[in-house]
Order: structure tokens, then sequence, then C-alpha cells
């Protein structure tokens, strides 16, 4: 089985609050987010074995206790299923960075117990197809294909199976200034995840979108949301969720 490769972090802090971890990058993604600071792996295929793979984890193994699958989507690829079972029987703790748009096989990962906590992006309110359409690059980018409406029922497939599932949850917003992350669209986002997650108490997380690092050049000489309008903005959440966080470059992940 091959696995289309992005890179690897041997150990990163800050991919899973308060675990060591070793990231997986896998290159390909359904969406194209303008924002998005991993563009470098959404396009060119890099085909690798899953064995190499799977080295890369094993030589982490002295130095960290968790395994992050990341991208691009990690959960567009087939390989996920056996990587995730491989790290599980190394006595990894397994997490997975999502945007959503494949329920089915989370709910597969999620059956065989093969993850510990899911990372899933909300970009937008779930209630606003439209919107949430033009945060992921639809009618912008021909590489997305899924309708908007077909992309948020995706991801509240998604969030939904984890909820059942009784998987560890965190939910993310990044915000990036006049295209998303308003007071009203926040306050929305936090109210749909309040009346819809019912069986976890997952973490919402609010992240800087810093978007000189980003796809679409409009976007990169727009100045960053600074550390208090962020808490103004979760200030907004803890309306609707207790646990709620930021995450700055000024300052890192905090709680609010």
């Amino acid at each position: 089985m091959k696995v289309n490769y992005g890179g690897t972090v041997p150990i990163s802090t800050v991919d899973w609050t308060g675990k060591a971890a070793v990231t997986i990058f896998f290159r390909g993604c359904p969406l194209r987010c303008p924002y998005c600071h991993n563009h470098p792996y959404l396009d060119e295929p890099d085909l690798v074995e899953l064995d190499f793979v799977k080295n890369e984890i094993e030589k982490s193994r002295p130095f960290v206790s968790a395994v992050i699958f990341s991208g691009g989507e990690p959960l567009m690829q087939a390989a996920i299923v056996p990587l995730a079972e491989f790290a599980k029987e190394k006595g990894f703790f397994v997490g997975i960075h999502t945007n959503g748009c494949y329920p089915e096989r989370a709910a597969e990962l999620i059956e065989r117990n093969l993850v510990d906590r899911f990372f899933v992006d909300v970009k937008a309110p779930l209630d606003d197809p439209v919107l949430y359409g033009k945060v992921a690059g639809y009618g912008t980018y021909a590489a997305v294909k899924k309708s908007p409406e077909e992309i948020v029922a995706a991801v509240a497939r998604t969030i939904a199976n984890v909820d059942s599932g009784g998987t560890g949850l965190e939910l993310r917003t990044t915000v990036i200034r006049d295209f998303i992350g308003s007071e009203a669209e926040i306050s929305r986002i936090a109210a749909w995840i309040s009346e819809n997650v019912k069986n976890a108490d997952p973490g919402y997380v609010i992240q800087q979108g810093l978007p000189e690092h980003g796809m679409q050049e409009s976007l990169q000489a727009r100045s960053f949301l600074d550390r208090e309008e962020m808490l103004g903005l979760a200030r907004v959440a803890k309306n609707f969720q207790k646990n709620v966080r930021i995450r700055t470059r000024e300052e890192g992940e905090e709680g609010v």
C-alpha cells in the first residue's frame, strides 16, 4: 500500500496539548481554504511505501507518547487505517487532524478503537453552507469538487460519529481578519457545538490565522488578530462552551 506522504516532525509539543508527538503529514485535500498554511502538501503527490512511514513513527518512539496524523487531509487515504493500527500496536496514543470530510473513515477508525482523539476543523458556522463553501475554497479553486452542502453535512456527520463513539474530541476554528471569525460567526459556531455535541465534552479552540503564510495572495497582506482580539472571541464562545482556548503566536495556547 502506498502513502501520499508530506513529511514528518519527529517531536512536536504543539499538535496535541500536553503530549509530545511525532506528527506525520499526508498530502492531498478535497478543500482549498485560502488561508491554508500547509498548501505545499495539497497538489504534488509523493508516494512512499507504508513501511517507510512506519519507520518514521518507530524512530521517534523513545521520545514521544503520541502519533498525530495531519495534512493535507489524512482521512482521504486508506493507508490511515493500517498506520493507526501500527501506532496503537506500538503503544502510542493516536490523534487525527481532519477537516471532517470523510465521516465513514472516521467511523471505521472509531469502531476499531484506533484513535484516541480527533481534532476536527469547524471552518465556519455549519448552518451556513454558502459561507462554509467560501472558506473551504468552493467556487474559487477547481479542486474543490464537493458542494458546500455536502461539505457541511460530512463535517456534521464526522462530529456526530466521534461524539457517539466516545472518542476524545477537539473542535477548532481558524480566524482571519475580514474573512472568517467575526464575533457573530464564532457565536454561531459555539452555539451549534453546544446544541449538537451531547456525549463528549469537547474543547473548542480558536486559532490565530497567519495569512502571510496562506495560499491566497489577496489575504497575505492582512494583519492577524492580536491576542486581545482573540480573547474577545473566546469570551463570546464561552457563552456556549465551558472549555474554550485560544492559540496565538504571542502566547501559544491559553485557556479562557
